[in-house]
């Protein structure tokens, strides 16, 4: 045995290395339910991107607009029933998260988001899910919904919802 051998170390460096695994796995849990979280937008489990279903997750939350970076749409009705499991049908009873790129693009970044939301104006009721970013943009030019280059408010107040503002999400596999 060499005389620099420290057991000890070692073994810290396994049990953590063993408890990063796991706390990976558990994080993974939430998002393959799509149950969604948010205001610390850990997880939130699917989004359309070209008329594809897509998995992903939270894997970090920004303080800072990422360069580059992609638009990633919010359908929501201002309740946080919008949020996936809450119940709602803002979106078609569909994810509510709409990118404008997915893997495979020419623009695609990774999934370094920049978060825009897409609320559904009063009376609004969607019979199809918008599943691209030309399906919100038109949305917005019949006057169905109004993006804003924010989070949504909440009920009209002034209290921000949904997913953070800015944040790195890949898309990780077709849903």
């Amino acid at each position: 045995m060499r005389d620099d051998y420290n057991p000890t170390r070692r073994r810290v460096l396994r049990t953590g290395a063993a408890a990063l695994a796991a706390g990976v796995g558990i994080g993974s849990l939430g998002s393959v339910a799509a149950r969604g979280n948010d205001d610390n937008g850990k997880q939130f489990g699917r989004v359309w991107a070209n008329g594809i279903l897509w998995r992903t997750n939270v894997v970090r939350t920004l303080d800072e607009e990422p360069e580059p970076n992609d638009v990633i749409y919010f359908v929501n009705d201002g309740t946080r029933a919008s949020l996936p499991g809450g119940g709602g049908t803002a979106n078609a009873n569909a994810s509510p998260f709409v990118s404008e790129s997915a893997p495979g693009d020419r623009d695609w970044n990774g999934g370094q988001w920049v978060h825009k939301a897409a609320t559904l104006d009063d009376g609004v009721t969607l019979s199809e899910p918008l599943t691209s970013a030309a399906d919100v943009r038109a949305a917005e030019a019949d006057g169905e919904l109004t993006i804003a280059d924010r989070r949504p408010y909440l009920d009209g107040t002034t209290t921000p919802f949904g997913p953070p503002r800015y944040f790195l999400c890949p898309l990780n596999g077709r849903a």
